[in-house]
């Protein structure tokens, strides 16, 4: 009778999460601690206004931290440990304080297996648990999309032995390349600037105006030349961005992306650079490779697998740009030589330049329209069109063929 009357403030719900970003000689570690735990563990009070305890407590929380965190080798030496930025930041459904820590292992260890010593909050709050999370590591294919959970610490095992030596190289750079695939795979706007670029690629332009089609070998030519000159032009700025060299804030590439929808699009309705689409494509490639940079930009990779992961992810990329023209530009080039092709030039042309103007009010001026979300959710039955294209395009081909045999 006497505790259905108190206060249950003093039933911990709350777990303070570890992840770890794994490299050969240091682990980048961020530390997602509640507020409400982390202020009983500080006063021993549970009437202490965390947020109160907190901002007073400030300048000491980095030693705070220093002090209950740590690694060592599996043979007991100590590694360095530095901590970074220490604030309350939203996680999800609510605020924890988030502490950036490095641990560097001494040398001629290797940070791939250690034990973890993680006394925060639990020195106090006997309860209270810590989940142990590995969020990257190159070796075992892991980029930050998934967390695998390696253990829990407690008050009672305050320590966790870390063992990743069972990675390898090949398998960061098949996770490396995997990611390429689907980024592009899931990257509607990406894909949808190289495909209005490619629309007018097997037709001649005269006059302001696009005109019978190109021979084959031409139109072969220069949609080579596109892809390959958008090839180039990513993978210089993806490279230079990943590694630090070039960055540049995320919502003007974003807007810029958008753009090179737009003028793509534009094209494909009327030449306005014919004969220059290898350079256009090359220009606006460079930016498309700052956007493909976030993937991989903050991992904190070392030199080697920094250098794999770009390979892997820019070889993905090109896997499935080369995928989709392939089974594209077939039928492209089959229905512009039949009936009916500058119904499905223009038709594409509008649908882009929608797409195009709904993305730069949204990523511009953050305006939400339907037309952006429209064309990816027709992207996810993109099998469905691509049918659609070849059926049309066969049944076209036929009917200009039979129309040439009755001329004759």
């Amino acid at each position: 009778m006497l505790l259905a009357g108190t206060s249950a403030r003093a039933h911990l719900v709350r777990d303070t999460a570890v992840l770890l970003d794994l490299g050969e000689h240091a682990v980048e570690a961020e530390l997602q601690l509640p507020p409400d735990q982390l202020a009983l563990a500080l006063t021993g009070s549970f009437d202490a206004v965390p947020a109160e305890v907190l901002r007073e407590r400030a300048a000491r929380l980095p030693a705070y931290v220093r002090e209950h965190f740590g690694a060592s080798t599996p043979d007991g030496r100590p590694f360095q440990v530095e901590v970074g930025a220490v604030g309350v930041q939203r996680v999800q459904d609510g605020d924890c304080l988030v502490a950036h820590v490095t641990l560097r292992a001494p040398p001629g260890a290797s940070a791939r297996a250690f034990t973890l010593t993680d006394t925060l909050v639990l020195h106090q709050v006997m309860n209270h648990r810590a989940l142990v999370s590995v969020r990257r590591d190159f070796h075992t294919g892991l980029f930050g999309e998934g967390q695998e959970l390696v253990g829990v610490v407690s008050a009672q095992t305050p320590s966790l032995l870390i063992d990743r030596t069972h990675g390898s190289w090949w398998t960061g750079f098949q996770a490396a390349f995997r990611l390429g695939l689907r980024h592009i795979a899931e990257g509607t706007d990406h894909l949808l600037f190289l495909l209005v670029l490619l629309l007018p690629a097997s037709l001649c332009a005269r006059g302001g105006r696009w005109r019978e089609p190109d021979r084959l070998g031409s139109s072969l030519k220069r949609v080579l030349g596109v892809v390959t000159a958008f090839t180039v032009g990513h993978s210089l700025t993806l490279a230079a961005a990943t590694v630090g060299v070039l960055r540049l804030p995320s919502q003007p590439v974003e807007v810029l992306i958008a753009v090179s929808i737009l003028v793509s699009a534009v094209h494909a309705g009327r030449p306005l650079f014919p004969g220059r689409e290898p350079l256009v494509a090359a220009a606006f490639g460079l930016v498309h490779g700052l956007a493909f940079a976030t993937v991989l930009a903050g991992m904190g990779l070392d030199s080697g697998a920094l250098a794999l992961s770009i390979l892997g992810f820019n070889l993905g990329i090109e896997a499935m740009q080369a995928a989709v023209v392939l089974l594209v530009l077939p039928w492209l080039l089959l229905w512009s030589r039949g009936r009916g092709f500058t119904v499905l030039r223009i038709g594409g042309a509008a649908v882009g330049g929608a797409a195009a103007c709904g993305w730069v009010l949204e990523r511009a001026l953050g305006v939400g329209t339907p037309l952006g979300p429209w064309v990816e959710a027709a992207s996810r039955h993109a099998w469905v069109g691509l049918v659609v294209l070849a059926a049309v395009a066969l049944g076209m081909s036929r009917r200009g063929g039979r129309r040439e045999v009755r001329a004759a």
